[in-house]
């Protein structure tokens, strides 16, 4: 470039020469960008259309499913009902909540989640709900065995 610049001045290039080349160059990589098509240029889905999972317990608004996690469409409004998908308590057991644990979870109060791994490495199943906190608007797991 600075030597194009430098023929330029010294006459060696004109300018409209130069400004036909960048011409060429932009429309050449516009056209390559739009050809391939990489991941910044690929339509995302409308974030209008979310799926229903199932009533907020909190204030009967629809649970959705969000980027990190499983949250009350209301939470403008100030719902704090949200399951992360990152939640501690489940990856200590070596899991991740799903779509269909939460599904069931909204449904049913419980939700029986199988697999689980112990501290010592152990599997297990166990029940859980996720029940709102009295000293606050927070939500907990709580794990419950058959007998």
């Amino acid at each position: 470039m600075k030597k194009t610049l430098h023929d330029i001045e010294k006459g060696k290039l004109r300018k409209e020469e130069f400004l036909n080349f960048i011409f060429d160059f932009t429309n050449q990589a516009v056209v390559k960008i739009k050809e391939d098509q990489g991941p910044s240029l690929k339509k995302i889905p409308n974030k209008n259309t979310y799926e229903n999972l199932g009533s907020c317990p909190n204030c009967k608004h629809p649970v959705i499913e969000g980027e990190k996690g499983f949250g009350c469409s209301n939470w403008k409004n100030g719902c704090k009902f949200v399951i992360w998908k990152n939640d501690k308590y489940l990856a200590s057991m070596k899991k991740k909540p799903t779509k269909t644990m939460v599904k069931s979870l909204l449904k049913n109060g419980v939700v029986l989640v199988n697999g689980l791994t112990s501290k010592k490495g152990k599997k297990f199943d166990a029940n859980l709900r996720y029940e709102k906190n009295s000293e606050n608007d927070y939500y907990s797991w709580k794990m419950e065995f058959d007998k």
